[in-house]
């Protein structure tokens, strides 16, 4: 994973004291830049001492819940390993859970499990199905809902950071150099 993480969908009133705090809880932390003009909302940086200590950050933190803000966690560049034979399993049954057959969507959802990690893919999907179970979420024309895949990747696409978002929304999934 690497010793630093992109830490997205964080509370508009966020500092970078109150995540210093919550990540010291899984090892030092070595820095905190935070992000508040992005369009997509507050995001930060955070670097921890060791590749350990943000392996157990990232593990225990995707998806908790800040000030009603839920956190994903995932790498801020692009680092490409093989993908794992429970990576393709996980991305296999997201695809059928959110309905994707398509050859586009479906390299898209092994994408973001390869590069943001299971976790990472785990929050967006409770998220998206408690989005979807609240009454959903309408396309962007507002001509009708939107499925279940449809909030997935509209909630990922903001939660990713900008290279990963390049490779799965403008390479359609497609891993460079593959």
């Amino acid at each position: 994973m690497g010793k630093t993480l992109f830490v997205a969908n964080l509370p508009p009133d966020a500092t970078e004291q109150q995540l210093t705090d919550l990540f010291e809880t899984y090892g030092d932390v070595i820095a905190v830049h935070l992000d508040t003009k992005r369009i997509s909302g507050v995001c930060a940086i955070v670097e921890m001492a060791s590749e350990k200590s943000a392996t157990k950050a990232n593990n225990a933190l995707n998806g908790h819940d800040l000030d009603g803000s839920r956190l994903t966690i995932s790498p801020p560049d692009v680092v490409i390993h093989d993908q794992t034979a429970k990576q393709r399993k996980v991305a296999q049954q997201l695809c059928e859970q959110l309905g994707e057959t398509d050859k586009v969507p479906v390299r898209q959802i092994d994408a973001i499990i390869r590069l943001c990690g299971t976790s990472f893919a785990q929050v967006v999907l409770d998220e998206a199905r408690a989005l979807d179970a609240a009454g959903g979420m309408l396309t962007q024309d507002g001509a009708r809902p939107r499925t279940l895949g449809g909030i997935f990747f509209f909630i990922a696409r903001h939660r990713m950071a900008p290279p990963i978002h390049r490779i799965v929304f403008n390479r359609k999934g497609r891993i460079p150099g593959e």
